[in-house]
């Protein structure tokens, strides 16, 4: 390949050169490291646990953010490293104490992925640290060594993310949530001028609106890497997570306006969405900028002006066609779920910059939509926790395949007596993925690669003889090849290349002969054996197991939610515990689903869109927390009893619902569930509670929750379409 040939792939893998940047570093410290420590210091143990230190935190972790971010959560790593290296040390005397210790280390590190990203990205190296110093010999006294070298390979680093080469510091997910906000605002500042008459281009608004979808999409979670994602349990990633969902049912409903306006006057529902695209302009600013955040005092003017609006008093409709019959409340009804929605958006975005909220009234027990800001962080951990501690959290599966593997992988090592036990370990870590079938895909390469670089490990060995002056003028070459092309070559070259290095390293530690490179490829099979095996036994199906169950669960708790919800707003008796079981079938079932855009596609699963599914459960059950948290502001009016047939449409639904989740969960689809139709006199019902002179509140009330209903019988078709489309829309909720 020519020069030429070779900057163009360069910079077709990696655009910006920051994966060779971050090698280029990663090899100056290790060599550094190891070189200063081994030669320039007399202590080799000093100078191995420096480049382990900086190889575990640099390479093997996926630390998230920019420079300096990346140096803070690193400097917040370091003490947890020094207790796992402790802990290994003293561990170290007896292989079943090691392996005992290597269960619960290889469960609680995994499993505090679930507090965010930072740990997760952070797992794998961490668990090194333990896995490294609980290795036979046992010498405690040379603790302080271990602790220096740890200490001095993670300082290194961070030094030099800072100096050397800084990278850019990429936009995070609160300013991509600003700009995708930014561009829904520019679809409802256009939409706003219609009720007052303004002219629209209708191609304009179509090229807003999909400029808002791409954006949009750009943000969902399932296409954001796990270790970027604002998936932690503070209150700003909360925040955050919230401001994403506002943002998917706000763009629905800013659609459904651009559909329904026509050329409709409106003056009060015009001033309305100005001022809701006015305040959704301020939280976008205040996302992208992080300052200058939007004023309370417009969220308040906001929420006086949502108020008039339901308060305004009613028309009594003359012929069917009225502007005050029930198609100009659809659409008042609209216009007001977005205009609230604005004014929750903006709430999020003040949270999501450091700032706490206004003080609102829930409209019950845990229905108050920003009540993260008001917990302890201690109380917002916990919680996010205790949602996963039950077998059907993907989370807690991976947690206990991992340490129920590193574990039994520890006890193999042990009573084998290998001399470098360590690569067992840190095999599995490199094989293990969350289901069998990908587990299987990865074993072929690691076991290739590893193939291939103990071949050439044992040439290099070879080929310097007596003179091991030769292996450590290319030992730099080769952490340069490591940590700079290896990861833009596909994965049997790149553990081919990792192989070769771990094998010089290891040359240098001890006397270097052929059996260093044999010994590699011996704990790399007997670690991919362990690996697969507990793969296999252990949650075999990975995401996709899980997915169909915690969507089936979800759908059907979510819809007995909203019929619930109905029921008591028509002042119905209803038992009332449905939301708070959606909660936390929520929480599964978005887990799963977004472990499982991670994997492989399991042909075996129902051919659903799932989702789709995953958007019908947000829309029933947020859409039911909304309706019950506005308290009695939401209730359904009994005049004419108008509630009658919304309460038997969300039965209908709940049943279909229901009918579909037990098929999901069976694992396959045999028989199609219809949506129910819609009231055929609901128009009719609600032209006679607004001839009985009852508030205009009261009348938007019914068509906002016959329009919600309405919608999930749609979701329900959508479903069950073809399945998984090639660019599949995100979910949004209602």
């Amino acid at each position: 390949m020519t020069r030429i040939g070779v900057a163009q792939w360069l910079r077709r893998r990696d655009p910006d050169y920051r994966v060779l940047r971050r090698g280029a570093r990663l090899a100056l410290v290790a060599a550094a490291g190891l070189f200063g420590g081994t030669y320039g210091l007399g202590n080799p143990l000093l100078g191995l646990y420096t480049l382990f230190g900086a190889i575990a935190t640099g390479f093997i972790s996926q630390v998230p953010g920019g420079p300096t971010q990346r140096a803070r959560t690193l400097i917040a790593a370091l003490p947890v490293a020094w207790l796992l290296v402790t802990v290994g040390t003293f561990l170290a005397v007896n292989t079943w104490i090691a392996a005992a210790g290597m269960l619960v280390v290889g469960f609680v590190i995994p499993f505090a992925g679930v507090g965010g990203p930072r740990i997760l990205g952070l797992a794998t190296g961490l668990q090194l640290f333990y896995i490294a110093a609980s290795f036979p010999p046992y010498q405690p006294d040379t603790l302080p060594s271990r602790l220096a070298g740890v200490t001095l390979g993670v300082a290194l680093l961070i030094t030099a993310e800072l100096v050397l080469w800084p990278d850019p510091t990429p936009p995070g997910y609160r300013q991509r949530l600003g700009e995708a906000a930014h561009s829904v605002y520019r679809c409802l500042d256009l939409l706003a001028g219609l009720p007052a008459g303004v002219p629209a281009d209708r191609a304009e608004i179509s090229r807003r609106q999909e400029a808002s979808e791409r954006a949009m999409d750009g943000v969902w979670l399932a296409r954001i890497p796990p270790t970027q994602r604002p998936a932690s349990a503070g209150p700003r990633d909360r925040a955050l997570r919230h401001g994403d969902r506002l943002l998917r049912q706000l763009l629905h409903h800013v659609d459904r306006i651009a559909d329904e306006l026509g050329d409709l006057r409106d003056d009060e529902l015009a001033g309305l969405l100005r001022q809701s695209a006015e305040v959704l302009d301020a939280a976008a600013r205040t996302l992208c900028d992080g300052a200058g955040a939007v004023e309370m005092t417009r969220l308040t003017e906001l929420e006086a002006r949502i108020k008039d609006l339901y308060d305004r008093p009613p028309t009594v409709p003359a012929p069917p066609t009225d502007a005050s019959g029930p198609a100009q409340l659809r659409r008042e009804a609209v216009s007001l779920r977005v205009a609230d929605e604005v004014h929750a958006f903006g709430v999020a975005a003040r949270v999501a910059v450091g700032l706490r909220p206004p003080a609102r009234s829930p409209g019950g027990p845990g229905l108050d939509d920003f009540w993260y800001a008001h917990r302890s962080p201690f109380a917002l951990y916990w919680q996010q926790f205790r949602f996963h501690l039950t077998t059907r959290s993907v989370y807690l599966q991976g947690a206990v395949r991992v340490s129920l593997a590193l574990a039994t992988a520890r006890v193999v090592a042990g009573f084998l007596h290998l001399n470098h036990g360590f690569w067992v370990l840190l095999a599995i870590l490199t094989l293990m993925r969350t289901s069998a079938v990908d587990t299987r895909s990865a074993l072929r390469p690691v076991l290739l690669g590893t193939l291939l670089g103990a071949a050439v490990g044992s040439l290099l060995l070879y080929g310097a003889g007596e003179v091991p002056e030769l292996l450590l003028a290319a030992l730099p070459l080769s952490m340069v090849l490591t940590f700079t092309i290896g990861p833009l070559l596909p994965q049997l070259w790149g553990q081919a290349l990792f192989t070769v290095l771990f094998v010089m390293v290891f040359a240098q530690a001890g006397p270097a002969n052929l059996q260093i490179a044999g010994a590699r490829l011996l704990d790399v099979v007997i670690g991919s054996v362990v690996g697969v095996l507990a793969g296999l036994l252990l949650w075999p199906k990975g995401g996709s197991g899980e997915l169909r169950r915690s969507i089936a669960r979800y759908l059907a708790v979510s819809a007995a939610a909203a019929e619930e919800v109905t029921r008591t707003l028509a002042g119905r008796p209803s038992r009332q515990d449905a939301v708070g079981a959606a909660r936390q079938a929520w929480i599964l079932a978005e887990a799963s689903f977004l472990q499982y855009q991670l994997e492989r596609d399991d042909p075996r699963l129902p051919s659903v869109n799932w989702q789709a599914a995953l958007a019908a459960g947000q829309h029933l059950h947020l859409g039911a927390v909304y309706r019950l948290r506005r308290g009695a502001h939401a209730r359904l009016t009994r005049v004419e009893d108008a509630a009658g047939p919304l309460d038997e449409l969300a039965g209908r639904l709940r049943r279909g619902y229901a009918d579909l989740a037990e098929q999901l969960a069976a694992g396959r689809l045999s028989r199609r569930v219809c949506a129910p139709p819609p009231p055929e006199d609901f128009d009719a019902r609600v032209r006679s509670v607004l001839a009985t002179g009852e508030s205009r509140a009261a009348a938007l009330n019914l068509v906002d929750v016959e329009t919600w209903l309405t919608g999930a019988g749609a979701d329900l078709e959508r479903i069950q379409s073809a399945g998984m489309t090639s660019n599949p829309t995100p979910p949004r909720s209602g």
